[in-house]
Order: C-alpha cells, then sequence, then structure tokens
C-alpha cells in the first residue's frame, strides 16, 4: 500500500507540471517560514521557521522524481530539528586551485534575537542535526544574540571555520570558530573557544562573506540611527584592512563568485576576459542609508583589491542593478548558467556569470554580473512621440507645432525616462484655479500659499477668468487681462493683479477666479507630476537627468537630456484648454519576469525571498524562497518569458 501512495504522488506531482499548475502542488512538506534556502550539491535546504525545523528538497535528475528528502517513514518528508525559529542558513564553502566553488559538510541555522547556532550534516548520509553551538556557553564573554554568519570549508587538517558576528554593548564582534567533521562532532568531539576577531563599535554586523583566499572574509554593517555602517574586506592573517566603497550606501548582503571567463562585445580590444575567484565584491544595498535615493538600491560590485565600484563593460564605474519598483529581496551569482533571453529573437544562451535578484515587488531579475550590466530586452535607444488633442478630445498625430526629435539630441539613451508631458494651451497657472474673490473689487487679491505655488508665474497679459462659487455653472464669458503684478508687500501678504479694464457686469456676483496663461507664452508645461514651466513659440523646455544605465558609448557623462522640447509654432485658431501630449519612452526593458498569480497553486507567490541556483543536468533552475506563500518556486531558466506572467517554467514545493 505504500507503494502505491508514492507512486501515486509522484504522478500527480509529474500531472501537475504538466497542466502550469491548475491543482495544489504536490509533492507537500508542511513548509511554514519559508524565510531562507541554500544549496549543496544537489540538495536545496529550506527553513520551516514555524516548525522549528529544516527540510531538504533533493535535485533528483528526472524531474518527476524530484522531492523532499524522505524520513525513515518514506510516506513523510524528512524533517531535521534544529534551534528554534530557523530564519537564515549558510553553508561550508571554499574555493579549489582552479577557482570553483566546493562546498562542505555543513549546513548553519540560526534564529534573530537567539544566541544559538545549529550544526547540521550535509551528506545524504547524515541530514540532521550534529551540534547545537551556544555562543555564550563557548566563549564565556559574550551575551548578545547572533546577527550573522558564513562558513569556510574544511583545510589540509579537515577544519571547517565558522565566522559569526554577535551584538554586544559594546558593539559587533566577530568570531571565529574551528569545528571537526560530523563523525567527531557527533562522537561528542569538544570543541576549542572562539577566537575573538574584531569590535566594531555602533553598527550591527548585516552580512558575513567568506573570500576565495585562506583567511579573508568579507564584512558589512549597519548603523543606528545617525550611524553609517560600512564594509570591510578582512585580512584574519594580520594584513591590511580594506574598505569597501559601495557608494556611499549600506550593505545588506554580500556574495562573490567563482573563477569565470567571458566573452567581451565585438569591437573590444580583446575576445575575452577571466574573472578571477572574488575579484568582485557584490552588495544588496540598503534603500534605507540614504533615504531611498537611487544610488542606495539595488545591486553594487567593488573590486576586491582596491574596495572601489567596480567598472562595466563600459569601461566606467557601474551604476547599481534596479528593477522598476522594488527592493532586492535576495541575490545569487551563478557561474556558466543557461538563460533564455529575449531581444528582438528567443534564444537561450550560457552566460558566464549571471545576477538574480528576486525583487520585493513580485519581479525576478536577471543581470549579466561578467559585463555588469543589465539585459536590455528592447534596445532600440529612447523615442518621443507628440500628439494633439482638440477640444473635442479627439487625439491626432502632430509633428510641426511641438517637436522632440530623438535623432538630434532631444533624448538620451540611459537617460530619458518613460514619462507624459502637456502643453495645455490658455492652461491654468499652479495653485490659481480658484481662488476667492470680493464682489465688486476692482483688484484681485491672491493670498500667500497661492502665490508661493504659482504666482510668481503670471505675467501682465494673462487672463482672470471669474467663476461661480456653485460648481457646475459656467464661467465668465468676458476675460478679464492682467494689467500688472503688484507682489507681496511683506510676508504674509496677498499679492493684487490690477485689471486692465472693467470687470465685466455681467459677472459682478461672481466669487472666485483663475489665472491662465496668454500673451507670448500661452502654453503651460506640466508632466505627470507638476507644473514645469511656461512656454511660447521658439522657446524649449529641457530637463537632465543622471544615467540610470550605461549604454553602448557611455563616455563618462554624468548627466543627459532627459527631454527637450521645443515650440515650433502654434497654429491659428487653438481654443482654450486645447493641449500636445509628450510621450517618452526609455525603451529600457531589464529582463524580469513575474509570477501567473491566477494560476490557484502560484496565488499566494507574491513576495520572494533569498534564492539560490542550481544546474541539474543540463538545465538551470534558480530556487526562491516565498515566505508568502509558505514554500520554494522552481524556475526553469530556460522556459521563462519576458513581460508576461509565467506559468510554465515554473513550479512550487511547499
Amino acid at each position: 500500500m505504500k507503494r502505491v501512495i508514492v507512486s501515486l504522488m509522484v504522478g500527480l506531482g509529474a500531472l501537475l507540471a504538466a497542466c502550469t499548475q491548475e491543482e495544489t502542488a504536490l509533492p507537500y512538506a508542511g513548509l511554514v517560514g519559508t524565510y531562507d534556502v541554500t544549496l549543496v550539491g544537489a540538495r536545496v535546504f529550506v527553513t520551516s521557521s514555524g516548525n522549528n525545523e529544516l527540510r531538504v528538497l533533493e535535485l533528483a535528475q528526472d524531474i518527476n522524481d524530484r522531492q523532499y528528502a524522505r524520513a525513515p517513514n518514506p510516506i513523510e518528508p524528512l524533517s531535521i530539528p534544529v534551534l528554534k525559529r530557523p530564519e537564515a542558513l549558510t553553508r561550508d564553502v571554499r574555493y579549489d586551485d582552479q577557482g570553483a566553488e566546493v562546498t562542505g559538510p555543513y549546513v548553519y541555522a540560526r534564529s534573530n534575537g537567539s544566541t544559538e547556532i545549529s550544526v547540521v550534516g550535509a551528506d545524504p548520509s547524515l541530514l540532521r542535526e550534529v551540534r547545537r553551538l551556544s555562543t555564550t556557553e563557548l566563549s564565556g564573554s559574550s551575551t548578545g544574540p547572533v546577527t550573522a554568519f558564513a562558513a569556510r570549508g574544511p583545510d589540509a587538517e579537515g577544519l571547517s571555520t565558522l565566522y559569526y558576528a554577535t551584538q554586544e554593548t559594546s558593539g559587533a564582534q566577530l568570531w571565529q570558530l574551528r569545528l571537526p567533521g560530523p563523525e567527531a562532532l557527533l562522537a561528542g568531539a569538544e570543541i576549542a573557544a572562539p577566537t575573538p576577531l574584531k569590535v566594531l563599535p555602533n553598527v550591527a554586523v548585516s552580512s558575513i562573506l567568506v573570500m576565495p583566499q585562506p583567511g579573508e572574509i568579507a564584512v558589512a554593517t549597519r548603523g543606528a540611527a545617525g550611524v553609517l555602517g560600512k564594509s570591510y574586506k578582512l585580512n584574519l592573517n594580520g594584513g591590511p584592512e580594506l574598505e569597501l566603497n559601495f557608494a556611499g550606501a549600506q550593505v545588506l548582503q554580500l556574495a562573490t563568485h567563482p573563477k569565470v571567463t567571458y566573452v567581451l562585445p565585438e569591437g573590444s580590444p580583446e575576445p575575452e576576459r577571466t574573472l578571477q575567484a572574488g575579484e568582485r565584491i557584490f552588495g544588496v544595498l540598503d534603500a534605507s542609508s540614504c533615504g531611498g535615493q537611487s544610488q542606495c538600491s539595488g545591486v553594487l560590485a567593488v573590486d576586491s583589491a582596491t574596495g572601489s565600484v567596480s567598472k562595466d563593460i563600459t569601461g566606467y564605474p557601474m551604476l547599481p542593478i534596479t528593477g522598476n519598483a522594488g527592493l532586492p529581496m535576495g541575490l545569487s551569482l551563478s557561474p556558466n548558467t543557461q538563460l533564455l533571453l529575449q531581444s528582438g529573437t528567443r534564444s537561450v544562451v550560457t552566460q558566464a556569470l549571471l545576477g538574480i535578484v528576486p525583487l520585493s515587488d513580485g519581479e525576478i531579475l536577471f543581470f549579466d554580473a561578467a559585463l555588469l550590466r543589465p539585459f536590455d530586452v528592447i534596445d532600440t535607444g529612447p523615442r518621443a512621440a507628440v500628439s494633439f488633442v482638440n477640444a473635442a478630445g479627439t487625439s491626432q498625430t502632430e509633428s510641426t507645432a511641438i517637436i522632440v526629435d530623438a535623432e538630434k539630441g532631444d533624448v538620451t539613451n540611459g537617460v530619458t525616462r518613460n514619462n507624459t508631458y502637456q502643453l495645455v494651451y490658455q492652461g491654468v497657472l499652479p495653485g490659481l484655479g480658484s481662488v476667492p474673490y470680493t464682489p465688486g473689487s476692482t483688484a484681485f487679491e491672491i493670498p500667500p500659499a497661492a502665490w508661493a505655488e504659482g504666482g510668481a508665474q503670471v505675467r501682465p497679459g494673462d487672463i482672470i477668468l471669474l467663476t461661480p462659487e456653485t460648481t457646475g455653472q459656467q464661467p465668465c464669458a468676458t476675460n478679464v487681462v492682467v494689467g500688472s503684478v503688484q507682489p507681496p508687500a511683506s510676508a504674509g501678504a496677498n499679492a493684487v493683479l490690477v485689471p486692465a479694464g472693467a470687470i465685466p457686469t455681467e459677472c459682478a456676483n461672481f466669487t472666485r477666479f483663475q489665472v491662465r496663461a496668454a500673451g507670448n507664452q500661452p502654453l503651460v508645461l506640466s508632466d505627470s507630476t507638476s507644473f514645469l514651466q511656461r512656454l511660447g513659440v521658439g522657446e524649449t523646455y529641457t530637463r537632465t537627468g543622471p544615467y540610470y544605465f550605461h549604454p553602448d558609448g557611455y563616455a563618462g557623462q554624468t548627466e543627459g537630456v532627459d527631454v527637450r522640447i521645443n515650440v515650433a509654432r502654434l497654429p491659428e485658431g487653438l481654443v482654450r484648454d486645447e493641449r500636445y501630449v509628450v510621450n517618452t519612452l526609455s525603451n529600457y526593458f531589464p529582463f524580469g519576469i513575474t509570477v501567473d498569480l491566477g494560476i490557484p497553486a502560484l496565488q499566494t507567490f507574491r513576495l520572494p525571498g533569498p534564492v539560490v541556483q542550481a544546474t541539474v543536468g543540463d538545465t538551470s533552475y534558480a530556487y526562491i524562497a516565498y515566505p508568502s506563500a509558505d514554500g520554494i518556486l522552481q524556475v526553469n531558466l530556460e522556459a521563462i518569458f519576458v513581460d508576461v506572467a509565467n506559468s510554465t517554467g515554473v513550479y512550487p514545493y511547499r
């Protein structure tokens, strides 16, 4: 009977993969709290925090046999009990003589606020906790919780090295602990006391990274309010300490890479280049460290030898790799990974070093971690389209009155963003759309708040339009022309507009007015958020901005033209509130995918977390923890599509 049940579960899992997950995902492990994943060999370890355990997804070559490791009772998935509420994982890792990454015998688990670390045997013959470490008992002096950890795989003596940070009253304390192999730990072997490495005052350690060079680690810190955390590369053999300059931002997660060789673009002075293992250190930037500014969000790399921001394929310091709106929730750097790239045509290509970044808005972003640039799916350069909307609301193409010429530099690749601009003929000036008016007055007073918003834009010759108090009634049919403008005489005083003629008697009892542009600058220009400028024939509006990615041919400019709008002419017969609309298109589309939340088995896969990459057989996959779903999402990197909600190529494990 047990064999029948197991066969039925495997068969249902295969059917689910073929039918785009329209039913509940199988196999099922009852995960609760999937906050982190790590990869050792062909096994993905995942937290099940609510059950105080780890689960292990075994990556069988036959996808139909891919399932959670089985318990001694084979109809149950294996549970590895660990410390309470495990929320972060790390593993042993070292680099061989060829610069390739080699994992070791252990996976480690910790919990926020805890002084314990679980040491788990990663070999399939063990898959159990072999020792639970109490950092307070080991050191005799530490009392604070563990905030970060990393581990180096066994050395020539067969010892693994665990690095961890505790939060003490004096600040962050770094420790080094040497561990014998699993057999010795299971036999009750004594562990020597940890070695204190360094105290970092007034900060907490957010990430520790084992570097390929023996005795070197990298550390990222976060400061309390008013204190900016920094990142360092530390030489534990007495060498110098190197500050890592992530453009002034704090770092949440550090990562590095094995040795890879990558092909350079056509026209480069050499056909390919080799990155030595650990040559770059990547950091997930903390957007809160500088008020959410663009330079403090995304993923950035620094050169591990100098600590300076790494140069991308253009030869200039790279810009942070970002998505559309979401913040990075994890980072994986995977060598020689297959990816279905879509830029004009679709083809599976091998990426020498692929960056995978799950984002808080549900997107999964991919970037070229060798060339240090995003994949631009469209890659055609920015464009602008101009249309005219008449009084009846009908839109038509317009190309002679308002001109934005991409060929003449009115937009810039890497600077121009998607935006909409409106140029309204005789439009209302900002803040002056409904200003109180005292009937019978021969002047129009503008309160300080309205004057501050748009009063400085008023010119003699502009139009004052009297309007009734009650909405829905028609404004005055006779215009009042501004004769002179009297700014406020003192702080808090009203400004005064003096009309050039008499107040129309038929509108003398109206109680409000608005001011509209006229004269030589009858166009009111605004974008989707705010007023920008008044314009007239022969005038130009130019907006500049920083580069958000470096296109081919970038030559080190700090800024470029976001948009330049030229008013060439205004045809006769324009009617008030008719407008020209300028749409700028960046034509920049980073390669990211989303998950089809309309599929029942995928509808909770909204908020991704950490990610690992694994190649099983000849196929490349990403495995992403989803706290929102209490599950792992398997993503076939050779079967996903940009700009669509993916249901094929993705498969949930819970």
